[in-house]
């Protein structure tokens, strides 16, 4: 996934969570909100980290 793909989906799982978070009347249903953000959040993160470090192990391949 390129970068400018995955800020996008970012910023979409972003507004959409503020949106759900804003127009939540029901305390419940903001704090699940609140937690389907956070978790992906967290899963982003667990790409970014991957998409990393597989890109650091391309790169020692490659100098061999």
């Amino acid at each position: 996934m390129t970068k400018t793909l995955k800020l996008v989906s970012l910023s979409a799982a972003a507004l959409i969570g503020a949106t759900l978070i804003g127009g939540c009347a029901d305390q419940t249903a903001r704090d699940m909100a609140t937690q389907a953000l956070d978790a992906a959040k967290a899963a982003q993160s667990c790409c970014d980290a991957n998409t990393e470090r597989l890109d650091r192990m391309y790169q020692k391949i490659m100098r061999k």
